[in-house]
């Protein structure tokens, strides 16, 4: 398919682009006068029936497509009548197979990526307070309809300044499913750098799997680990000579905690206390989302400012990863269709990739694309190979006993 061609009635108004690991390809389409993302699942494919193999293998494709098809539609369905063009939450708006191809329709989003999280900490904390506020609402939405998001990271946090505070959208919802009913632990797709300590053990089959032990308090652990860099412009401290990320030093007994030394003088205890609680490793001692939106509405700390600075536009991250981040994935034995890593910073490897945030005008189509990216497409999947192994530590040190 190619730019002018018409898909169950959307016509593409550029050529596909692929990224990532070469999971999807995406475009943007219009429709009735209006744009959209327009995104294509190169697997699974549907077995039509002039399609090569055996009957076996065809109905064995097409068990798996039906499930993949019906897990779409009960997410999109779900979130459908909590969302609006425009919202804060940017689900999925149509999901439909043509052909052999599925086919995921999502509002064009003019702000090209989630900002890195040192942009985010150099704002203002009234500013900040507006984002954690935004952002916790947004899950709550989505744990209130018993669904984990399951990709949380700042590249699926959009903000954008507006004439009176920054917004955040929260996106990406590929790897949403209803708690307790999680995918297979081979078909996990996620962002290493900012895993649950609960999802590397089903990952690792390390409890038995149990799908019941991976719910709504892993998204609570991430974001945990995203307030933190929201709030000091690191991720919590451990020793990374072990622990190649948080989910692991936990596992292993380290207490995460915000640093700090790094933590603003305007910032309340009270939050520094409440992202501390969502970092530990007993998912049941964490506070639920509710409690946690609850938490920041209290504290009212000012109001947001029109003069407080804006997250620049247009700056792509320095920060590359070293040799020692691929050495250190080949030893978490950690798998899945399709693993992502971030880029780390000099504090350690939870770093966010790529920052971009304020709007270009409404013609012009994300910075994004000029990358051929898009903020529901990640650049960072990893196939699982290159993610096999034992779950240990980076180093050969021992430890903690």
């Amino acid at each position: 398919m190619n730019k002018g061609d018409v898909i169950n009635g959307y016509l593409i108004l550029q050529d596909f682009s692929v990224a990532g690991a070469g999971f999807s390809k995406w475009t943007f389409a219009e429709k009735d006068g209006r744009e959209y993302f327009f995104k294509e699942f190169l697997s699974p494919t549907y077995p039509e029936a002039d399609a090569p193999g055996s009957e076996r293998i065809k109905a064995r494709k097409r068990t798996r497509c039906e499930a993949f098809e019906n897990h779409h539609r009960r997410i999109m369905e779900a979130t459908r009548p909590v969302s609006s063009l425009g919202g804060n939450l940017v689900v999925t708006l149509d999901f439909f197979r043509w052909g052999a191809k599925y086919y995921k329709v999502t509002e064009k989003i003019e702000v090209a990526e989630g900002p890195a999280a040192t942009e985010v900490a150099a704002l203002s904390f009234e500013d900040r307070l507006v984002i954690l506020k935004s952002v916790a609402h947004s899950l709550k939405v989505l744990h209130d309809l018993k669904i984990v998001h399951s990709d949380l990271k700042p590249s699926n946090i959009l903000i954008k300044k507006t004439a009176l505070a920054h917004t955040a959208k929260l996106i990406d919802f590929d790897s949403a499913y209803f708690t307790g009913e999680p995918p297979p632990p081979d078909q996990i797709v996620g962002t290493i750098n900012y895993y649950s300590p609960e999802l590397v053990a089903y990952i690792q089959e390390a409890e038995a799997a149990d799908p019941a032990k991976l719910g709504l308090a892993s998204d609570v652990f991430t974001l945990g680990l995203i307030y933190c860099e929201y709030l000091t412009g690191a991720p919590p401290r451990y020793d990374r000579e072990r622990y190649a990320y948080p989910s692991l030093a936990a596992r292993q007994g380290e207490v995460l905690q915000v640093p700090a030394d790094k933590v603003d003088a305007d910032v309340p205890p009270e939050i520094v206390e409440l992202v501390n609680r969502m970092l530990l490793l007993d998912s049941a001692a964490r506070p639920t989302i509710g409690e946690v939106h609850a938490t920041l509405m209290k504290v009212r700390k000012g109001a947001p400012r029109s003069a407080t600075p804006e997250v620049k536009t247009g700056v792509t991250s320095t920060a590359t990863a070293p040799s020692a981040t691929e050495s250190a994935l080949r030893g978490t034995g950690l798998r899945g269709k399709g693993l992502r890593t971030a880029a780390p910073t000099p504090d350690g490897p939870a770093a966010p990739t790529a920052p971009t945030t304020t709007a270009p005008a409404p013609t012009t189509a994300p910075a994004a694309a000029s990358r051929g990216a898009h903020p529901d497409v990640d650049e960072e999947e990893r196939p699982a190979s290159s993610l096999r192994g034992k779950l240990l530590r980076r180093a050969s040190k021992p430890g903690p006993t």
